[in-house]
């Protein structure tokens, strides 16, 4: 057992080398890639027409760093979990985005209309990993799961949005309709464990529930190692949902602008598909050495008491599956945010953004933050943007990049650099990059 916790430890960490969610706050108002208009509604793009080919946006969020967790041992690294467990008393968190843009069309009605329409598929992960569970894996003896918390969210998104401009004033709105695709929620934690040389206890109280991580026979029943089929989740399955984001703009001749957005608006998608409670309820108790000899007196092998109280514990606390007829719903934070933006010479522009949850923070990545920003233009050819980022749970340096060949745009961006050069202390991980065909360059309209 505790080498399986290790190992779900070190997997969390080596997550943060190799992994990193679709329109960062930081593009807020780089109007020279279209992907601004999901973090800005009111935005309106510098093409009158693009259409985004295939694009994958991946995110990694922890609270801590592989430096948190080791220290060096010579050439090599031991793991010293009394580092974090000396310091921390919340558990370890790791956040995982993947996203994916199918298709993504706009195009301009007029120079002061904009309509756009896409579809994307997501995936988000959220692994909390408890201090009990670090403190045994480093001590033994005791061990409290109390803050373990595992859930999986996959869905797919269709939305549409338009972008007005009435005067010095811009209005943005976008409709999303969210399908569900899989879930996987954790409901309780309860798992304590007690061990001394002469006794064992155990006791559970979890609880999972989760929707098309199984088929279901006639009767409601999960089967065993068989999914859902593909045709019954897309294009649309029973789990659906909404989100509205809208936005409000003002220019001051072309020069000072200021965008108030409220993203994620009424988001909620309400699982109803192939339902699954997984459930493990009860207590263990074992009085008595521990031995396991593992061959007899003639070589043969034989189960031990060690393999014995194992394997009563396997059966008497298991997790239990039912089938559930009874929906959840699950949902994201909602957020506003605030875009200023000063341009005085064409080629240059500097900005803040500002971002705050306006509910419950869902999770950790949600938490209110600020950037300060400087854009540089070359022409139509290259756009760049250099940003400072600062939340409670870190700082980072990073851009975003968009060159203009013709007509397809490459484009590209990071959140933090320190992420190249110094992985062992970064808490962040995030890369998004892709192609467009763009065509059109909306000019300003001459006073």
């Amino acid at each position: 057992m505790k080498k399986i916790f290790l190992t779900l430890l070190a997997l969390a960490g080596l997550q943060t080398l190799v992994a990193a969610q679709f329109a960062s706050p930081t593009m807020a108002g780089f109007r020279s890639m279209h992907q601004s208009l999901h973090t800005a509604p009111a935005t309106l793009p510098d093409y009158k027409y693009y259409l985004a080919m295939p694009h994958l946006d991946i995110r990694v969020d922890n609270n801590f760093a592989l430096n948190d967790l080791f220290t060096p041992d010579g050439d090599s690294l031991s793991l010293d979990l009394s580092k974090w467990t000396s310091a921390n008393t919340g558990p370890l968190q790791l956040q995982l985005s993947q996203n994916v843009r199918l298709m993504d069309l706009g195009f301009a009605l007029s120079r002061k209309n904009y309509v756009y329409f896409g579809a994307s598929v997501q995936v988000n992960q959220n692994i909390a990993l408890p201090t009990g569970l670090l403190q045994f894996a480093e001590q033994g003896r005791s061990l409290d799961m109390n803050g373990l918390n595992l859930d999986v969210t996959a869905f797919s998104e269709y939305h549409a949005g338009m972008v007005q401009k009435i005067g010095p004033f811009s209005l943005g709105f976008r409709y999303r309709m969210l399908n569900g695709l899989a879930n996987l929620q954790t409901v309780r934690s309860g798992l304590n464990l007690d061990m001394s040389s002469d006794s064992i206890q155990l006791n559970t109280d979890l609880e999972m529930r989760a929707s098309n991580l199984q088929a279901q026979d006639a009767t409601g029943m999960p089967l065993s190692k068989e999914f859902p089929k593909i045709s019954s989740l897309v294009p649309l399955s029973e789990n659906k949902g909404q989100s509205i984001d809208f936005g409000f703009g003002y220019t001051y001749r072309d020069k000072l602008s200021l965008d108030v957005s409220f993203l994620n608006i009424g988001n909620s998608i309400t699982w109803k598909s192939n339902l699954s409670t997984y459930t493990s309820k009860g207590q263990f108790l074992y009085t008595g050495p521990i031995i396991n000899m593992g061959v007899d007196s003639a070589g043969n092998a034989f189960q031990g008491i060690a393999d014995t109280i194992t394997s009563q514990i396997e059966e008497k606390l298991g997790l239990d599956t039912v089938g559930s007829t009874t929906s959840y719903t699950t949902s994201m934070t909602e957020q506003m945010l605030v875009h200023l933006n000063f341009r005085p010479y064409k080629f240059l522009g500097v900005g803040l953004i500002y971002r705050r949850p306006l509910n419950e923070v869902k999770l950790f990545s949600d938490a209110a933050m600020f950037a300060p920003y400087v854009d540089l233009q070359l022409g139509k050819l290259l756009s760049t943007r250099i940003h400072y980022s600062s939340s409670e749970n870190r700082q980072s340096l990073g851009g975003l990049v968009a060159l203009r060949l013709v007509g397809l745009q490459v484009s590209a961006g990071v959140e933090s650099i320190d992420m190249f050069s110094e992985q062992s202390s970064t808490r962040f991980f995030q890369f998004q990059g892709g192609l467009s065909l763009c065509f059109g360059y909306r000019k300003p309209k001459k006073a």
